[in-house]
C-alpha cells in the first residue's frame, strides 16, 4: 500500500516538474527576429538626443561574397529623442526587427554632445544587459556621430568594423590614438585623480559622399574617415585635442606603446627612422621635503629602419650616439605632451593625482584640495633608456656608391 503511495506521488511531481524542466528561456528571440547594431552614435540637437545605429544586413554580406550583391552592407537609422532609451522602442516602428545591441563594435560620440557631458548619455547603455564591454568608444571631430556612421568604406564591408580594427591596430602600430572600451572608460570617469582620453574620428574630403555607394566605385574615394588626435577631458566634457606627436608622447607616459616610428638625425643631419619593437614604462612617486615628485622611465628597444644619413651603423659609437637620440627624442615628446595638456587644459589624463592617490594617500587628501592648481607646481622627472636590436640587412646607406 505504502508502496504503491509512493509511487503515485513521485508520478504526481513529475508530471509537475517536467514541463518547468522542457520550456525555453523566456527572453528567447529567434535570429530573424533581430537587427544586428554594429555601430551606435550619439549627438546632441537642441534639448533632444539623435540616436544612430548601423545596422547589418545579412543578406548583403551573404550575397556580396556569392553573388553580384548590388545592395550596400549596412543601413542606418536616426532617431531624435527626449531619452536615448526610446530610441529601441522607435526601432520597433521602422522596422520589422528589434535591435540588438550584443554585438555593438563602436560608440560615437559627437564632439558637440562630447563638449556638453557624456556621463548622462552613457547610462542607458551601460544599464542594459545586451552589449559586452569590449566595443571601442570614440568622438566625431568637428562633425556629428551620424555622419561618421553613414560613411561607406571600400576595405571592409562593415563599416563599424573598420572602425573597431583601425583602432585596435593603428595604436599597435603607430601610438597615434588610443582605444578605449567602456568599462575602461567609466572607471576613469569615477577614478580618483583621473580624467579621461578619447580617440577622434575625422571626415576627411566631400561629406557630401557620406553614405552615397559611389564613393566605394572609384580608386580615389571623395571623402574618407581618418583616426586623428585624442579628446582631452575633465570630468565628463571634451575641452579639446592632442595633435598626433602630442598622442605619441601622451601614449609613452600612460605606459601604452608597443610600436612607433620617428627619425633621428644622424651626424650629416639626414634623418634615420627608428621602429620601436617594445617599451615599457614605470610610473613612480617620491615625496621630497614633502612634496610628491613623479618619476617616468620607458624603456624601448627599437630597430633601424631606413636611414637617408651617410653614418656607418656598423661602428659602436654611431648606434650608441643614436640611441642618445632616440632617448631624447623620447624625454621630447613625453615633456611636450605633458607641458601642453596641463599649460592650454589643467586636466589630469596622465593620472599623476591617482598615481599619488594610490601611493600616498594622505598626502593626496592634502593636494586634492587644490585640483586647479596641482598639476601646474607638481615635479615631473623623464628618463628614458634606448637599446637598437637591429640595423637591418646592410651596414651602410649604399648612397655614397652609386656611380654618376
Amino acid at each position: 500500500m505504502m508502496r504503491t503511495l509512493k509511487s503515485t506521488l513521485c508520478g504526481f511531481l513529475l508530471i509537475i516538474l517536467l514541463p518547468a524542466l522542457l520550456s525555453g528561456c523566456w527572453e528567447r528571440k529567434e535570429l530573424n527576429e533581430l537587427a544586428f547594431v554594429l555601430g551606435y552614435g550619439l549627438d546632441k540637437e537642441g534639448d533632444q538626443f539623435k540616436v544612430t545605429m548601423q545596422v547589418v544586413i545579412p543578406s548583403e554580406i551573404a550575397t556580396s561574397t556569392t553573388a553580384k550583391g548590388g545592395g550596400t552592407p549596412v543601413t542606418v537609422y536616426d532617431f531624435k529623442v527626449k531619452t536615448i532609451y526610446e530610441a529601441l522602442h522607435e526601432f520597433t516602428l521602422a522596422s520589422s526587427r528589434s535591435s540588438y545591441l550584443g554585438h555593438i563594435r563602436v560608440l560615437v560620440l559627437g564632439e558637440e554632445l562630447a563638449r556638453d557631458g557624456i556621463g548622462k548619455v552613457l547610462d542607458v547603455i551601460l544599464r542594459s544587459r545586451e552589449p559586452r564591454s569590449d566595443f571601442y568608444i570614440m568622438v566625431a571631430r568637428d562633425a556629428q556621430a551620424s555622419e561618421v556612421l553613414q560613411f561607406l568604406t571600400p576595405l571592409d564591408k562593415l563599416p563599424a568594423n573598420r572602425l573597431f580594427y583601425s583602432l585596435q591596430k593603428s595604436s599597435k602600430a603607430t601610438a597615434r590614438t588610443t582605444p578605449v572600451t567602456i568599462d575602461k572608460l567609466v572607471d576613469r570617469l569615477v577614478a580618483e585623480g583621473r580624467n579621461v582620453a578619447l580617440s577622434g574620428i575625422e571626415i576627411v574630403g566631400d561629406r557630401s559622399v557620406d553614405g552615397d555607394a559611389k564613393n566605394l566605385k572609384s580608386t580615389r574615394p571623395k571623402a574618407s574617415l581618418l583616426l586623428r588626435g585624442l579628446g582631452v577631458f575633465r570630468k565628463d566634457k571634451l575641452l579639446g585635442w592632442l595633435n598626433e606627436m602630442e598622442t605619441i608622447g601622451y601614449n609613452y607616459i600612460m605606459g601604452e606603446v608597443s610600436g612607433s616610428a620617428g627619425p633621428v638625425m644622424g651626424e650629416d643631419g639626414q634623418p634615420i627612422v627608428m621602429e620601436v619593437l617594445r617599451s615599457s614604462t614605470k610610473r613612480k612617486v617620491k615625496i621630497i621635503g614633502g612634496e610628491p615628485h613623479i618619476y617616468i622611465t620607458v624603456r624601448a628597444t627599437v630597430n633601424v629602419e631606413s636611414t637617408q644619413s651617410t653614418d656607418r651603423l656598423d661602428d659602436d659609437r654611431v648606434i650608441r650616439e643614436l640611441e642618445k637620440k632616440s632617448e631624447q627624442r623620447i624625454i621630447y615628446l613625453m615633456e611636450n605632451a605633458a607641458d601642453h595638456i596641463i599649460e592650454k587644459y589643467n586636466s589630469d589624463i596622465l593620472g599623476f593625482g591617482q598615481l599619488i592617490y594610490q601611493s600616498h594617500p594622505k598626502v593626496w587628501e592634502k593636494l586634492k584640495d587644490q585640483r586647479e592648481t596641482y598639476l601646474k607646481t607638481l615635479p615631473v622627472h623623464y628618463q628614458a633608456s634606448v637599446h637598437i636590436n637591429r640595423i637591418g640587412t646592410i651596414d651602410k646607406s649604399f648612397q655614397d656608391d652609386i656611380k654618376g
